[in-house]
């Protein structure tokens, strides 16, 4: 497995930033099994999983606290794990637009550099926590990009949480709020809205993506999930809801990358 540390200038960011890169190599578990994957093939091309952190994270959240790494090996997927603050992934009311850079410069950016494909239907966006609002919100927004999204414990009902005493929420300083949303009070049936979006593209006629979500049954951040699943459940998309036993933690993580990774649709071969 080639680990890539990438810093450079984002031209949507106006700084630098920082995004981390796993791309299946050759490895000696294939030398001993036999595994005779052309790795270094002429045109060649990995299915790409985009990876996205939680809140108060950064790019090394997955690449320290769990076995991604050895997973992406073992399906022979690259995973693309960017930086973006506290941002929740949107194009901040006072801040950068984050939603732009990971849509669409950083796949550029990241195309001229690495056999990556850029077809739809090999290209995956998944989060934890924050991450996992900000993988259904762009594939909301951009569902010409993924052909399916993940969410692990995911912040979906965004204007609910607003209001939450749970620390993971509470702690975030009010000051950062606003500079991502501006009226914290009026997210609701925004722009920032995961279920408005999602409605307003289903209005469209536009082709979404595959959607998966889970979620631990003792998590504080359960009854969003089940709330906006509510709300989703009977539109016209492909959602898949998976709950297990579980708090707000790197263990259910761990775990449950394993069954989006199952989920997904990996060729185990390079495209």
């Amino acid at each position: 497995m080639a680990h890539l540390d990438c810093s450079f200038y984002s031209t949507s960011l106006k700084k630098n930033t920082r995004v981390l890169v796993f791309i299946p190599t050759m490895s000696a578990d294939d030398f001993l099994s036999d595994n005779h994957i052309n790795y270094y093939r002429n045109g060649a091309k990995y299915q790409t999983l985009f990876l996205l952190h939680g809140s108060y994270g950064d790019c090394n959240d997955w690449t320290h606290l769990s076995n991604i790494e050895r997973y992406a090996q073992e399906n022979c997927v690259s995973v693309v794990m960017p930086s973006a603050e506290n941002s929740n992934y949107v194009n901040m009311a006072h801040g950068e637009p984050y939603l732009n850079y990971i849509s669409q410069e950083l796949p550029d950016f990241l195309g001229k550099l690495f056999p990556l494909s850029r077809k739809r239907e090999d290209t995956f966006i998944a989060g934890l926590s924050m991450g996992g609002y900000g993988a259904f919100r762009l594939a909301f927004e951009h569902p010409e990009t993924y052909a399916c999204a993940a969410s692990l414990s995911g912040a979906l009902d965004k204007a609910a949480l607003q209001d939450s005493t749970a620390p993971h929420i509470a702690k975030m300083p009010l000051t950062y709020r606003k500079a991502v949303f501006a009226d914290i009070k009026k997210v609701r049936g925004s722009e920032n809205d995961l279920t408005v979006v999602l409605k307003k593209q289903i209005t469209k006629g536009v082709d979404l993506p595959k959607l998966y979500m889970t979620c631990g049954t003792e998590d504080f951040i359960f009854p969003s999930n089940n709330e906006f699943y509510e709300e989703a459940k009977d539109l016209p998309i492909d959602l898949t809801y998976m709950k297990y036993q579980g708090i707000h933690d790197w263990n259910y993580w761990d775990t449950h990358i394993r069954d989006v990774l199952d989920w997904l649709p990996l060729k185990h071969n390079l495209v």
